[in-house]
Protein backbone atom coordinates (compact mmCIF):
# COMPACT_ATOMS: atom_id res chain seq x y z
CA UNK A 1 0.00 0.00 0.00
CA UNK A 2 1.25 3.47 -0.92
CA UNK A 3 1.80 6.07 1.70
CA UNK A 4 0.22 9.45 1.23
CA UNK A 5 3.63 10.94 0.41
CA UNK A 6 4.33 8.29 -2.29
CA UNK A 7 0.87 8.78 -3.80
CA UNK A 8 1.30 12.57 -4.01
CA UNK A 9 4.81 12.21 -5.42
CA UNK A 10 3.66 9.83 -8.18
CA UNK A 11 0.60 11.92 -8.96
CA UNK A 12 2.72 15.05 -9.26
CA UNK A 13 5.19 13.28 -11.54
CA UNK A 14 2.34 12.01 -13.70
CA UNK A 15 0.79 15.48 -13.99
CA UNK A 16 4.14 16.95 -14.96
CA UNK A 17 4.68 14.32 -17.67
CA UNK A 18 1.25 14.64 -19.34
CA UNK A 19 2.20 17.68 -21.50
CA UNK A 20 5.45 16.00 -22.55
CA UNK A 21 3.77 12.73 -23.42
CA UNK A 22 0.95 14.41 -25.33
CA UNK A 23 3.43 16.40 -27.43
CA UNK A 24 5.22 13.18 -28.34
CA UNK A 25 2.10 11.37 -29.49
CA UNK A 26 1.86 10.00 -33.01
CA UNK A 27 -1.34 11.93 -33.69
CA UNK A 28 -0.96 13.56 -37.07
CA UNK A 29 -3.72 16.13 -36.61
CA UNK A 30 -2.81 19.64 -37.77
CA UNK A 31 -1.41 22.19 -35.37
CA UNK A 32 -3.41 25.37 -34.71
CA UNK A 33 -1.04 27.31 -37.00
CA UNK A 34 -1.49 24.91 -39.93
CA UNK A 35 -3.58 26.14 -42.83
CA UNK A 36 -6.85 24.24 -43.05
CA UNK A 37 -7.93 22.72 -46.34
CA UNK A 38 -9.41 25.34 -48.64
CA UNK A 39 -12.50 24.64 -50.70
CA UNK A 40 -11.95 27.63 -52.95
CA UNK A 41 -9.01 29.90 -53.72
CA UNK A 42 -6.10 29.93 -51.25
CA UNK A 43 -3.25 32.38 -51.37
CA UNK A 44 -0.22 33.28 -49.27
CA UNK A 45 0.66 36.84 -48.33
CA UNK A 46 3.74 38.88 -48.91
CA UNK A 47 6.45 38.59 -46.26
CA UNK A 48 6.31 41.24 -43.57
CA UNK A 49 7.90 41.09 -40.11
CA UNK A 50 9.66 37.89 -41.27
CA UNK A 51 6.50 35.81 -41.75
CA UNK A 52 3.51 35.18 -44.01
CA UNK A 53 -0.16 34.27 -43.63
CA UNK A 54 -2.62 32.44 -45.86
CA UNK A 55 -6.25 33.15 -46.60
CA UNK A 56 -8.98 31.07 -48.20
CA UNK A 57 -11.79 32.51 -50.29
CA UNK A 58 -14.50 29.82 -50.42
CA UNK A 59 -15.97 28.86 -53.79
CA UNK A 60 -19.46 29.69 -52.49
CA UNK A 61 -18.41 33.34 -51.97
CA UNK A 62 -17.07 33.46 -55.53
CA UNK A 63 -20.09 31.91 -57.22
CA UNK A 64 -22.60 33.92 -55.16
CA UNK A 65 -20.75 36.98 -53.83
CA UNK A 66 -22.54 38.62 -50.89
CA UNK A 67 -23.67 42.18 -51.65
CA UNK A 68 -21.90 43.48 -48.54
CA UNK A 69 -18.65 41.65 -49.38
CA UNK A 70 -16.88 39.37 -46.92
CA UNK A 71 -14.14 39.64 -44.30
CA UNK A 72 -11.90 36.61 -43.81
CA UNK A 73 -9.42 35.74 -41.08
CA UNK A 74 -5.94 34.67 -42.18
CA UNK A 75 -4.04 31.75 -40.74
CA UNK A 76 -2.25 32.33 -37.45
CA UNK A 77 1.51 32.90 -37.54
CA UNK A 78 3.60 34.40 -34.79
CA UNK A 79 0.63 34.15 -32.42
CA UNK A 80 -1.58 36.53 -34.44
CA UNK A 81 -3.76 36.74 -37.52
CA UNK A 82 -5.12 39.45 -39.80
CA UNK A 83 -8.37 40.12 -41.59
CA UNK A 84 -8.80 40.48 -45.34
CA UNK A 85 -11.90 42.18 -46.71
CA UNK A 86 -13.17 41.68 -50.26
CA UNK A 87 -16.06 43.59 -51.79
CA UNK A 88 -18.71 41.97 -53.94
CA UNK A 89 -17.05 43.50 -57.03
CA UNK A 90 -13.65 42.07 -56.04
CA UNK A 91 -15.17 38.61 -55.51
CA UNK A 92 -16.78 38.85 -58.96
CA UNK A 93 -13.43 39.84 -60.48
CA UNK A 94 -11.69 36.83 -58.90
CA UNK A 95 -14.45 34.53 -60.17
CA UNK A 96 -13.97 36.02 -63.67
CA UNK A 97 -10.24 35.23 -63.55
CA UNK A 98 -8.88 38.68 -62.70
CA UNK A 99 -6.20 38.95 -60.04
CA UNK A 100 -7.21 41.15 -57.09
CA UNK A 101 -4.60 42.63 -54.74
CA UNK A 102 -5.64 43.70 -51.24
CA UNK A 103 -3.92 44.68 -48.01
CA UNK A 104 -4.74 42.95 -44.74
CA UNK A 105 -5.68 44.64 -41.51
CA UNK A 106 -2.91 46.34 -39.56
CA UNK A 107 -2.15 43.99 -36.67
CA UNK A 108 0.42 44.30 -33.88
CA UNK A 109 2.99 41.50 -33.82
CA UNK A 110 2.87 40.26 -30.20
CA UNK A 111 6.58 39.37 -30.25
CA UNK A 112 7.96 42.65 -31.56
CA UNK A 113 5.14 45.06 -30.71
CA UNK A 114 5.27 46.40 -34.27
CA UNK A 115 2.06 46.88 -36.26
CA UNK A 116 2.19 45.53 -39.81
CA UNK A 117 0.08 44.51 -42.80
CA UNK A 118 0.42 41.89 -45.53
CA UNK A 119 -0.40 42.07 -49.22
CA UNK A 120 -2.51 39.35 -50.83
CA UNK A 121 -2.92 38.75 -54.55
CA UNK A 122 -5.95 36.53 -55.03
CA UNK A 123 -6.51 34.85 -58.37
CA UNK A 124 -8.08 31.66 -59.71
CA UNK A 125 -5.46 29.00 -60.38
Amino acid sequence: MLTRRELLSRATTTLLLIPILSSCSSDSSPTPDAAPACNGVATTSTVDAAHTHSVCVPTTDLTAPPAAGVTYHTTVDGNHDHTVTLSQAQLQMIEAGTAVTVTSSNTVDPYTGDPHTHGFTITMA
